[in-house]
């Protein structure tokens, strides 16, 4: 069965719409002269395939010397020419009682034999001739097709313009760098479970994606693992995201290679799910893309633990909480510095948290913190604080890296507040959280 990907409708929609008027001219045209008696085949190629409308041009304004006329008694065709109707015997047109010259209605003498024309000599029936419709739609079509199609081209150029098309970053495994460095032994399994069910293509490539939403203002992320056969270790590789009015294309071209032992993660940023479109040595191939509940690629992404159940959640591997005292949080506009310059504070002391429910409450705590809207953020000037570091996973040989989280803590107006440093777009909310009262008590716990 075919399947048809988000990113080849509008292409198919494209081909329709410019395939519709060919294909209406030639079915009229066909029709029309097959009744009028001409040579419907040959008009037909004629009307098709002549560029810019020429040959339905020249069409139009021959058949007008066969025009469509019928009997009004017994409706079969009849020639304009026709005094009566040749199968019925209608009188179809007025003519002279004495020589059968042809006659006006409102002659009053026959100009070749000169007899006088009475009433009853100019009393006919005149053929009647088809009312066409079609041609009417057809003449409608032409116009309203490239206007929709220019249209829809201007609003594309604009939206893929206006839209922001999105980020991704690729990354590349072997089998067996992939099972050293996933963590999840579940996710693991589960990767070799759909590896091992794989009916292989030579011409074809496979992909799990997972759909995470993060409303800390980065938008939504999609993580794909695509198992490519013969693409593995390409030299080069290229990729990307395209975002038009027709939806959001994830571009991955690689090298034919031979290679089928790798696999490639990756981690896409926009707002709508991507649809691959995989390029393998210059040729376009299918791409069958399963949607799973877990991360299975090695990209890592910050749990949240608003919701989290004592000892069901995956703890980070070391969370540390430093007390940071003086002035030196404070820049000299009286403003505080963001999370990346905490550092520069004056140290008063760290405690490494040890305790797992301990450290599930601290982290259950600032996800529960209510997101604090730009405008409302509050001008502060304080001199102590507190700086939670969350290590996911210990660099000793890293001051940061990308699995370390660094967020401040300090009281305002007898409210508190922590800076989340896992904010990177404040498009949607600010870094700012109001915290719960107890919170800055359970830290100042820490050193007594």
């Amino acid at each position: 069965m075919a399947v048809f990907s988000r990113a080849t409708i509008p292409l198919l929609f494209v081909l329709f719409a410019l395939l519709t008027v060919p294909v209406l001219i030639g079915v009229y045209v066909y029709r029309d002269a097959r009744r009028r008696g001409m040579n419907a085949v040959l008009w037909t190629l004629i009307a098709v395939v002549s560029p810019a409308l020429i040959g339905f041009i020249i069409y139009l304004l021959v058949r007008g010397n066969d025009p469509d006329l019928r009997c009004p008694k017994c409706q079969r065709a009849v020639a304009e020419a026709y005094a009566v109707c040749p199968h019925c015997g209608t009188k179809l047109r007025p003519v002279c009682p004495n020589c059968a010259f042809p006659v006006e209605p409102d002659w009053k003498v026959c100009p070749k034999c000169a007899t006088p024309l009475d009433d009853g000599a100019t009393r006919y029936t005149p053929p009647l001739r088809q009312r066409d419709t079609t041609l009417n739609k057809i003449l409608i079509a032409i116009i309203v097709v490239p206007v929709v199609l220019i249209v829809l081209g201007i609003c594309g150029f604009v939206v893929s313009e206006s839209m922001d098309g999105g980020s991704c970053a690729l990354r590349e495994a072997t089998f067996d760098e992939y099972d050293q460095q996933q963590t999840s032994e579940a996710t693991r399994e589960a990767v070799h479970d759909w590896l091992g069910s794989l009916e292989f293509r030579s011409e074809g490539a496979y992909a799990l994606r997972y759909d995470d939403f993060d409303d800390l203002g980065a938008g939504n992320e999609y993580y794909f693992l695509f198992y490519i056969p013969d693409g593995g270790h390409s030299p080069s590789a290229s990729f990307g995201i395209d975002s038009s009015l027709f939806g959001t294309t994830l571009n991955l071209r690689l090298e034919r290679t031979g290679n089928s032992g790798t696999l490639y993660f990756v981690q896409a940023s926009a707002d709508q799910p991507p649809e691959p479109r995989i390029v393998l040595g210059g040729r376009h191939i299918r791409c069958e893309v399963q949607v799973v509940d877990y991360n299975p690629t090695l990209f890592f992404i910050e749990p949240t633990y608003d919701q989290a159940e004592p000892g069901a959640a995956e703890l980070p591997e070391r969370l540390s909480v430093v007390k940071l005292v003086g002035s030196a949080m404070e820049d000299g506009a009286g403003e505080t510095d963001l999370p990346g310059s905490a550092a520069a504070s004056e140290n008063a002391g760290s405690v490494e948290v040890m305790d797992e429910d301990l450290m599930l409450k601290i982290l259950s705590a600032i996800d529960r913190g209510e997101r604090v809207p730009v405008e409302q953020i509050p001008d502060h000037d304080f001199k102590d604080g507190f700086e939670i570091i969350v290590e996911y996973q210990i660099h000793e040989d890293s001051l940061s890296h990308p699995e370390m989280v660094r967020h401040l803590v300090f009281i305002n107006d007898g409210i508190c507040y922590l800076i989340d440093d896992r904010v990177t777009n404040t498009a949607h909310g600010s870094a700012y959280r109001i915290m719960e009262d107890d919170f800055y008590g359970v830290l100042e716990d820490l050193f007594q």
